[in-house]
């Protein structure tokens, strides 16, 4: 709940607990003399709610997407619909009791930023509402004993052809300005992986990887109706998924061409970097390791401290058995492996940082949410220094988890309001805390990894 303060405009309550600079009769000497920590926590998890936050990554760069993009996806999702709605009509004759809820108002919405302009949001309210559309599609063709599995493994190795072949071509990453043209071809990998993963159904990948493999099973009594829908609806989202991947490449491949200057062939140099940067982590520890130094067995003991260094630990560091970049990566898309290797250095940099800097003692039974909103304002300073308002585009696809942490640095006063809950206070707020502070230090280490990416030679 937002203290009532009368007296305070919200930038006057800010201005003061920021800079300790008068702010109204009644509160003047408070927040001159003390720091954010000797006000009331009611107050500080307001402030912490509305200091200004850093905007969204993709709001400072992302790939352009043209009016024909959006509109083929937004078709794509149209058709769906249409062709689940015509397996409707046939359905309703047989059961009237089945439900059906269609893209989920999606396509309304993507013709609506369609018709608009807004073709960044067209082409994501379709991808959105195709989760629906397809699954449903897809489900109700095999309730009607219509599903064509042949026919759906047929359009699935298209798929992963064109995925293939477009990797294939992204060799030997050829830049003019590599600040510009790594993070275009971080969205081209993006897709790529993005469809790769809808597209894996069935063993089909490892028949097609292996021909001395055995022939997936495509025995439809072996798929019910979820599995058909879902089976439909990744495909119809890798569909868009390669679609994007191809035009973001061919904007790439134009701008490069029409810049008339003579291109680095960045290849090699990612090459080298995936090697030297695997190697640094080699010695990086597991999360289970970092939370062994800070956290025991004994639950009695179980305090703001532990949670803190529990909740770190798991943010900046693999489980045993995870990848160093959070996620499977094809070694064909050099620039992906780039940047999670990177961010893996960030993060363990940043974990370094953030312990140094921790205002959790081993003793606290509470938290106090000034510190959550001291570390908020130390973060939105960062931010200013590092990315700013007008970073380059690779700047902004490297430090988008850093960006996104200080975005998430709020306290919801409500969490804790189940009196049968564990989720307490302090936990609340030291978990603002840590996504401040987290984001803070993730920013800090973002330069150096950053120098040595778009510095080859």
């Amino acid at each position: 709940m937002v203290p009532d303060l009368p007296s305070l405009s919200r930038r006057q309550l800010l201005g003061g607990l920021a800079g300790g600079a008068a702010v109204g009769s009644g509160f003047t000497a408070v927040t001159a003399a003390v720091r954010p920590t000797a006000l009331p926590d009611i107050l500080t998890d307001w402030a912490t709610n509305h200091y200004p936050t850093p905007p969204a990554a993709s709001s400072l760069w992302q790939p352009t997407v043209t009016e024909a993009h959006a509109r083929e996806a937004v078709s794509l999702l149209d058709e769906t619909q249409t062709a689940a709605e015509n397996r409707r009509d046939e359905f309703d004759a047989e059961d009237s009791s089945r439900r059906f809820h269609g893209a989920g108002g999606w396509l309304e919405d993507a013709e609506a930023s369609l018709e608009a302009g807004d073709y960044n949001d067209a082409l994501f309210e379709a991808r959105y509402g195709l989760q629906f559309a397809g699954q449903e599609l897809g489900e109700l063709r095999a309730e009607l004993d219509k599903a064509d599995l042949e026919a759906l493994a047929e359009r699935t190795l298209d798929l992963l052809d064109r995925l293939d072949s477009l990797a294939a071509a992204l060799e030997p990453y050829p830049v003019v300005d590599p600040e510009r043209d790594l993070a275009r071809y971080s969205r081209v990998e993006l897709e790529l992986q993005r469809g790769r993963h809808l597209a894996d159904w069935g063993d089909l990948t490892e028949v097609r990887a292996d021909p001395e493999t055995d022939e997936p099973d495509l025995n439809p009594a072996s798929y019910d109706a979820d599995d058909i829908g879902e089976i439909t609806s990744k495909i119809r989202r890798a569909e868009i998924a390669v679609e994007s991947a191809e035009r973001y490449d061919e904007h790439l491949r134009t701008d490069l061409e029409d810049a008339g200057a003579e291109t680095t062939d960045y290849g090699p140099h990612l090459e080298e970097l995936i090697g030297e940067f695997k190697a640094e982590l080699e010695s990086m520890p597991t999360r289970d390791e970092v939370e062994s130094r800070y956290v025991d067995d004994d639950a009695e003991s179980y305090g703001p401290y532990e949670f803190a260094h529990w909740r770190l630990a798991r943010a900046c560091f693999p489980s045993r058995l995870s990848s160093l970049w959070r996620s499977q990566v094809g070694g064909d898309l050099r620039v992906l492996q780039v940047l999670g290797t990177a961010r893996g250095l960030a993060d363990w940099r940043a974990h370094e940082a953030a312990v140094d800097d921790f205002v959790v003692d081993p003793d606290d039974e509470g938290f106090d949410s000034g510190h959550a909103f001291a570390a908020k304002r130390r973060a939105r300073s960062v931010f200013r220094s590092v990315v700013g308002s007008d970073p380059t585009p690779f700047v902004a696809v490297l430090a988008e988890p850093g960006i996104a942490d200080v975005r998430m640095a709020e306290i919801d006063r409500g969490s804790w309001a189940d009196d049968d809950s564990s989720w307490t206070p302090w936990r609340e707020r030291v978990q603002a805390y840590l996504h401040a502070l987290r984001g803070r230090t993730r920013l800090q280490a973002y330069p150096d990894v950053y120098e040595r990416i778009v510095s080859a030679g």
